[in-house]
């Protein structure tokens, strides 16, 4: 049996819920990485984001399900200091939604990588029959740079942010 295939989506949190996950927003991926713009590190901590986005299965190919999704960023070695991601998962648009809402949700802080026990599964929203092109999760991301971190601009880097997904199917 073929792996489901699907994409990810994200749009500005200052706009209203979109009405149609499977073509609101813009296509995130390895060749468009999500940007979270840039700060200029000076001072102590600074915070990037949030940003949104959401996955959507294009294809289930003959499975009826995925669920335990699990998220976490990847490819940011230009980032050296102390630096936390902030995550939160739910099935609810929050338009302008803050950095400190996105740290107190579902996961709340990020791993950079996939570590071997710890993360945490997300089992609502999950997507359904082999038809399904469309999830009601919305992942919010934030970041802090840590007072450790270079002087400089920090986010909108070469590469941006890459998010990863992993999943189960059946």
């Amino acid at each position: 049996m073929a792996v489901p295939t699907g994409e990810f989506r994200t749009m500005s949190v200052s706009l209203p819920e979109p009405t149609n996950r499977t073509t609101a927003g813009s296509v995130v991926g390895q060749t468009t990485p999500l940007d979270f713009g840039s700060a200029n590190n000076t001072d102590g901590t600074v915070q990037i984001g949030p940003k949104v986005l959401w996955w959507r299965c294009t294809d289930l190919s003959g499975f009826s399900t995925i669920t335990n999704m699990k998220f976490w960023l990847s490819s940011n070695s230009v980032l050296t200091g102390t630096n936390e991601y902030y995550c939160d998962i739910t099935g609810t648009w929050t338009q302008n939604k803050t950095i400190t809402q996105v740290a107190s949700g579902t996961p709340g802080t990020l791993p950079q990588s996939l570590p071997s026990s710890n993360i945490t599964s997300i089992t609502g929203g999950d997507i359904t029959g082999s038809g399904h092109t469309d999830t009601s999760q919305y992942v919010y991301l934030a970041l802090a740079i840590g007072g450790d971190e270079a002087v400089g601009v920090k986010g909108g880097f070469a590469g941006g942010f890459q998010v990863s997904l992993k999943f189960d199917y059946f």
